[in-house]
């Protein structure tokens, strides 16, 4: 077996999102073992505010691709060819075709990691012509392995190693209520796959209640949340934070999470959450199924129903303090057993260290 791998994770951006939260934990991991790491982002694009630096890791950002098409794929294709990595980590379906594409010319051991259940139809030609070419598919949950299988977007078996994360030594719990306000925590960036809408729809059938909800995510640029929070007139029930590169605090100052979604793989805002002990109110879609109901740590919502989400959020405001720990207990457990950051980090060193001979 080689002692010192060279890997690759590439991705088609450091945008902050799980994913790239969970390949900078891979990245991290690997270079405190002694192996040569190197991060290739497909686009200009680096949220992590100096992380990758401060973290000592090498990382190659791609050019604009509609101004540098032909210097971008000459850059790549040597910038790996003069790496000779055993191992490329590509994560999510772009870095897995461009990963696919080089392996025709170059030798090392492809791991294509799927991070959600539901595939962009753009992606779906690419992606099924170069099928073939991973020698391991890595989801982050059973629900996005059995999706793809099912639907055989995939010839290839996969396995699962979940997302992984720190678990607090203490958490603070929310039963101190400041003027009897409950506590709400949502965080996720807006973008394509959270459903906000639902979720302001849903405040706004509550406004009898004394609570807030605050909202942990950047807008990128959106106009159209604050605008809807005005013409709903739940101004005092939402607080917009924006981005915060630190979510804990938050999270220990929260009574409960919530979450609407159109499509999650393995959510790590809902994991984090867990982690916590906080009681969960999501929505009722593949990744999300498979934690709360494992977990037993919170209520289900059906998609895009605002009455449903509304009625479990009061359901869980209605509860004794004890209940809501007894929930949040449950998820903290779940999480301890089957998604702290030494054992995933584990998983996938075992999965390197059998590729790579």
């Amino acid at each position: 077996m080689k002692v010192n791998k060279r890997v690759i994770l590439m991705t088609p951006s450091m945008s902050k999102g799980g994913a790239e939260t969970q390949l900078l934990k891979i990245a991290s991991f690997l270079q405190s073992k002694h192996h040569k790491v190197l991060i290739i982002s497909l686009k200009p694009i680096d949220e992590f505010n100096g992380d990758i630096r401060k973290l000592g890791l090498e990382a190659l950002f791609l050019r604009d691709w509609l101004r540098y098409p032909i210097s971008n794929i000459q850059s790549l294709y040597k910038t790996v060819k003069r790496f000779r990595p055993d191992v490329i980590i590509a994560f999510m379906f772009v870095a897995i075709i461009f990963a696919r594409l080089l392996k025709l010319k170059l030798n090392f051991k492809l791991i294509s990691t799927i991070r959600i259940s539901v595939m962009p139809k753009k992606w779906y030609m690419p992606f099924k012509l170069t099928d073939g070419l991973d020698d391991v598919i890595v989801y982050n949950s059973f629900a996005s392995m059995t999706n793809f299988e099912k639907q055989k977007l995939v010839s290839k078996r996969g396995i699962v190693i979940p997302n992984g994360i720190a678990i607090p030594e203490h958490t603070k719990t929310g039963n101190d209520l400041v003027n009897d306000s409950f506590k709400w925590i949502c965080i996720g960036h807006f973008r394509w796959n959270k459903d906000y809408l639902t979720l302001f729809k849903a405040i706004a059938l509550l406004k009898h209640r004394n609570f807030t909800v605050d909202i942990v995510g950047d807008l990128n640029g959106e106009l159209w949340p604050k605008k809807t929070i005005e013409e709903l007139n739940i101004q005092d029930y939402v607080n917009i934070m924006g981005f915060r590169k630190e979510t804990h605090t938050y999270l220990g100052q929260s009574d409960a999470f919530v979450l609407s979604s159109f499509s999650e793989g393995m959510p790590n805002a809902i994991l984090e959450a867990m982690a916590y002990a906080r009681p969960t109110v999501v929505t009722d879609i593949d990744g999300n199924h498979e934690l709360i109901e494992k977990a037993q740590c919170g209520l289900l919502c059906e998609k895009q129903n605002e009455q449903d989400m509304a009625n479990n959020m009061l359901k869980i405001m209605d509860m004794s303090v004890a209940d809501r720990e007894a929930l949040g207990t449950k998820g903290r457990q779940h999480i301890k057993d089957g998604f702290s950051e030494e054992k995933v980090m584990g998983e996938w060193m075992q999965l390197i260290d059998r590729l790579a001979i």
